[in-house]
């Protein structure tokens, strides 16, 4: 019988290679993201222990120029914060275009995959087909070899 053949192979495998590629910066979109998010609780983690240091400090003995170095340090634990969230932002910010790109190339490599499966379909109809023709055409030859001829 004929072979299968889908004349849009070459678009669906570059439509795989983009949506793969799609789904590999999405993948690493997201580790970046988590990865700033880790960094992110990091920053809050460390401007807590030092607010209490810093307020633990001040319940002991108050001196004046421990209690500037800290506060010096704790605005800047805070602007490492600050700046932690803002990495954190841009980095769910990327993730999510990621992610809305892999899923337009992934929306168009289905298009081309519902086009090879309907070909598919209209092709093994076509065979089945045939292959019914023809046993129809040998049990019709078979019957009128086995019927008594009437001259």
């Amino acid at each position: 019988m004929k072979r299968f053949r889908f004349r849009l192979e070459s678009v669906l495998a570059l439509r795989a290679l983009a949506e793969r590629a799609a789904r590999e910066r999405f993948a690493a979109a997201q580790r970046q993201a988590l990865a700033a998010l880790q960094a992110l609780h990091g920053a809050t983690q460390g401007r807590i222990a030092l607010a209490e240091a810093l307020a633990a400090a001040r319940g002991a003995c108050f001196r004046p120029a421990e209690q500037a170095g800290g506060l010096l340090a704790l605005r800047a634990a805070e602007r490492m914060e600050q700046e932690a969230a803002t990495r954190h932002a841009e980095a769910a910010s990327a993730a999510d275009r990621a992610r809305e790109e892999w899923l337009v190339a992934r929306r168009a490599l289905q298009v081309v995959e519902r086009l090879q499966e309907r070909a598919r379909r209209v092709h093994r109809e076509a065979v089945e087909k045939a292959e019914q023709s023809l046993l129809d055409e040998l049990a019709s030859l078979a019957a009128a070899r086995s019927s008594p001829r009437h001259s």
